[in-house]
């Protein structure tokens, strides 16, 4: 049988100069303004860039998220419209997302931002970063061999940081291997809540104006893990998503577009990732291939 869930839609004042959009599914936990506050820059690159929130939207109601409210940026240049209210008993999670926003200036994450996300999560929060281009973008100067420091060490869990390093389509060039992927195929890492997961993402789903990822990948700090590894051919303390758990906090940082992926395996990553970042037990993920194989 299959069950319904009713979407309504609502406004809810978010900050001064801008409002956010909030749905909601029944069950609602009366305690919190939303489970889920999804944000995305929209301001450093709008020849290219594409409102991905929604997906993100359907995606954390799908994992059980009763509310999920969303906030963006208020004008070209300008930081995220966070909500005045932004603490970890009103927003439990924190979903950032840069899309498409690549080779910006103004920077697609900047310092009040970061300020801003760093109060969040000094109260206990639980923050999602999914933006391909954010280290190269907010912290240049902090490309490997460089470590990372601030926000980046401090929160994110990130040790050193690769720009633009893809998987290109077989056969591999010899050299300096090519970022411009039309897709990649991530592995889930033992030890974390994605470790059965294979899932092909694919860059013309999100990214239709350009046609490719430009992912980064970085290294963990003593607090941090690995979550996912492009196609297994990275180093042992390498990968394209770190989760951070210092205790006081979680943070994800993924440098690859997790929505390249089919509806069904991008639920399969966000449903575990949210219920990690709530201290839930996770559900086995598994790949929506490796179901329909057991039923052929």
């Amino acid at each position: 049988m299959k069950r319904l869930v009713v979407v309504w839609m609502c406004i809810v004042v978010a900050a001064p100069m801008g409002l956010a959009r909030q749905q909601t599914a029944p069950d609602g936990d009366a305690r919190a303004i939303a489970d889920v506050l999804v944000c995305i820059d929209i301001d450093a690159n709008p020849g290219f860039f594409h409102d991905i929130s929604q997906v993100y939207v359907d995606a954390f109601i799908a994992a059980g998220a009763a509310t999920v409210a969303t906030a963006a940026t208020e004008v070209s240049g300008g930081s995220i419209n966070f909500p005045p209210d932004l603490t970890a008993e009103n927003y439990p999670v924190v979903v950032v997302l840069g899309s498409d926003n690549w080779f910006s200036g103004p920077n697609t994450i900047d310092p009040t931002d970061e300020a801003a996300l760093a109060a969040y999560l000094d109260t206990g929060g639980s923050l999602l970063l999914v933006a391909q281009d954010y280290m190269t973008g907010a912290h240049p100067d902090m490309m490997a061999p460089t470590p990372c420091y601030g926000f980046p060490r401090d929160y994110l869990g990130l040790d050193l940081c690769y720009q633009n390093f893809d998987t290109p389509a077989p056969p591999r060039a010899a050299g300096r291997i090519d970022p411009r992927s039309t897709q990649v195929t991530v592995l889930g890492r033992a030890g974390w809540v994605l470790v059965t997961l294979t899932i092909l993402l694919i860059a013309t789903v999100i990214f239709p104006g350009t046609g490719y990822f430009m992912s980064d990948r970085a290294t963990p700090t003593a607090t941090a893990g690995v979550g996912l590894d492009y196609e297994g051919q990275f180093a042992t303390g390498e990968g394209a998503l770190i989760y951070n758990s210092p205790g006081t906090f979680k943070t994800v940082w993924s440098g690859v577009e997790l929505a390249g992926a089919a509806t069904e395996d991008f639920n399969l990553i966000i449903g575990p990732i949210y219920n990690w970042l709530r201290d839930d037990t996770p559900v086995e993920p598994r790949s929506w291939t490796s179901i329909k194989a057991e039923y052929r």
